[in-house]
């Protein structure tokens, strides 16, 4: 009964704030993200694996009767193209080769689609509504990286119990000599915790660098930009530390901070330098000088296994046969073939080499569209965005989960719809009752 409340609450509960407003049906959408790891744990049926996806249905709906205004239909003109192609050959696939096991098939296309509309909504975000977004992000860090601290220090045992759903937080234990686990604090894994928190990390430390009117704003952005990169290390996934890192040095060199807010950066990284120094658990990253360590890790996911998959299955094996994490009530009817821990090769069995270079050529276009053509008070966060992805889509070809994971997905397709959206200003004149062409 708890999880059919759970999933009926989430659902009312973004469609009630997507009603309001689409930046409340974001906010609220994320938050069910934040929660939806450990709901889970406690809860394991299939009414808490639907949980989220109850969410996205409540916000789609609730956005549904209220179209893009002209302005937002002519910036995101491009992006709308993507998406249709993006959704549109997976839903073929879906239909034209239906599987004898449509649920997996279903799961399929949730991961490969049903999270696509998102880069529509950050398309149609502006800066003041990442503005105000950016304190709720910094409170939620906040509770995460509290929960996170209790675990780290009594255990995850208290929250998370053995069970199905939560065999890979306890496979996960692999720090100081492998006595010690991975810290998930309220996600599904250590992994979507450390994501969750290098994604929404350029959204903290671009509203920290603005002006604020309230007193109480710049404080919070503060500690949560610190908490946000203690989350990353409590969590000990080495990629999202890359991605952490590589935001930290471009901040430092090439942020544009004001001298006091330079020191106080520096402060910063100071702060979490010395916590991270200061315990072991804090330092699985030390790893990457292991070469031999390296070499083997990136071998296991490319490789020539890789290719080799790919010209036996051109047209891939339909969707969720390439390893999309189907959920433990259903393994029983399907297990994949065979998995290479890749999310292109996953992308490349599932949706065939088509697919493949539609992401591929997606990802290019994202990449391409650097911010800095226009300056704006927002130049830094979307500078960092930029960064953040590139690194993400870097680290597809080490693991799976760049399409599924919650709420990380989301966060990514938003930011990635907001900072390749093309905004075009208007001319203002200093001549009273004169017209206002558009740019």
């Amino acid at each position: 009964m708890t999880s059919i409340l759970l999933a009926v609450g989430s659902f009312l509960a973004c469609l009630w704030a997507g009603t309001r407003s689409l930046k409340y049906g974001l906010a609220a959408i994320i938050g069910v993200g934040y929660i939806y790891g450990i709901a889970r744990a406690n809860y394991p049926d299939t009414w808490t694996y639907l949980m989220f996806d109850f969410g996205a249905i409540g916000l789609y709906l609730a956005q549904l009767w209220r179209p893009p205004t002209p302005a937002q239909r002519i910036g995101s003109h491009d992006l709308r193209i993507w998406v249709a192609v993006l959704i549109g050959w997976p839903l073929l696939l879906f239909i034209a080769f239906p599987s004898d096991n449509p649920l997996v098939q279903a799961v399929g296309l949730r991961a490969n689609a049903f999270l696509l509309p998102f880069l529509l909504f950050g398309a149609r975000l502006t800066s003041d509504d990442v503005k105000e977004l950016a304190p709720y992000l910094a409170v939620l860090n906040l509770a995460a990286v509290a929960l996170a601290t209790v675990e780290f220090f009594i255990g995850i045992e208290p929250f998370f119990p053995m069970n199905d759903v939560t065999d890979i937080i306890y496979r996960s234990r692999d720090l100081v000599g492998r006595t010690a686990y991975r810290i998930p604090s309220c996600f599904s894994s250590a992994h979507a915790f450390a994501g969750a928190m290098a994604m929404t990390l350029p959204v903290l430390v671009g509203a920290w660098k603005l002006p604020h009117t309230r007193k109480w704003e710049s404080p919070l952005l503060a500690s949560a930009v610190i908490a946000t990169f203690l989350g990353v290390f409590m969590a000990a996934a080495r990629t999202h530390m890359i991605t952490v890192a590589l935001i930290a040095l471009v901040v430092t060199f090439t942020g544009g901070l004001s001298a006091r807010q330079w020191i106080r950066w520096v402060i910063a990284v100071v702060v979490v330098g010395y916590v991270v120094a200061g315990d072991a658990r804090f330092q699985r990253f030390t790893t990457l000088q292991d070469r031999s360590m390296v070499s083997e890790r990136i071998g296991e996911s490319v490789n020539d296994s890789f290719f080799d998959v790919i010209s036996q299955h051109p047209l891939g094996r339909g969707l969720a046969g390439g390893g999309t994490s189907i959920p433990y009530f259903l393994r029983e009817d399907k297990e994949p073939e065979q998995v290479i821990e890749n999310e292109y090769a996953r992308i490349a069995l599932e949706q065939g080499l088509p697919g493949l270079m539609i992401w591929l050529l997606f990802l290019v276009w994202v990449l391409t569209r650097r911010p800095g053509r226009v300056k704006d008070e927002w130049l830094l966060a979307r500078r960092l965005i930029w960064v953040a992805c590139a690194s993400l889509f870097a680290a597809g070809m080490l693991g799976m989960g760049m399409l599924a994971a919650v709420p990380q997905t989301v966060l990514m397709l938003i930011l990635i719809g907001w900072t390749t959206t093309v905004r075009r200003p208007i001319l203002i004149t200093s001549e009273a009752g004169e017209a206002q062409p558009a740019a």
